[in-house]
């Protein structure tokens, strides 16, 4: 992947963080199901590096809400975590991503969590082995979605 292409995925990644339904996770560190982050109007913010690279707004339901303490993954990749640890207000994730064509890209990430806000530093090596750094943050605006949001 070029660099171009891998920034962008990871933005991708960092937009799909709490949605990813779909995602395949080994999770061979794994703290018990605990409350995370709350539903409701989300705001998020993305940086490649220093650059500002986009921000958006997302209505977390339940099931994203849950799917959270459960690593991330975008439906772009198969994601295998060795480390999956989301507790105590602190996310530490270690593993790989795959993507469609069975490209490998080691990842880690960490951050922290409170119900209404987290930041999360993405760290991975593209198939070339070129660094890149993403960091994602987002706060909770209203625990109520926005109409045209609530049936996304």
């Amino acid at each position: 992947m070029r660099s171009s292409a891998l920034a962008a995925s990871v933005l991708a990644l960092a937009a799909a963080t709490p949605l990813a339904a779909s995602s395949q996770v080994r999770q061979a560190t794994t703290a018990p199901a605990a409350r995370t982050i709350l539903p409701g109007h989300w705001e998020y913010d993305y940086r490649v590096g220093p650059i500002p690279a986009g921000s958006e707004s997302k209505c977390l339901k339940p099931a994203d809400v849950e799917q959270f303490s459960r690593g991330i993954c975008t439906r772009k990749y198969r994601c295998d975590y060795t480390t999956n640890v989301v507790s105590n207000g602190k996310i530490k994730l270690k593993g790989t991503w795959t993507d469609k064509k069975d490209r490998v890209a080691p990842v880690t990430a960490d951050g922290s969590y409170t119900p209404e806000s987290f930041t999360l530093n993405i760290h991975m090596k593209t198939i070339n082995g070129l660094p890149l750094a993403g960091v994602m943050t987002a706060k909770r605006v209203s625990a109520e979605c926005p109409a045209e949001q609530a049936t996304k």
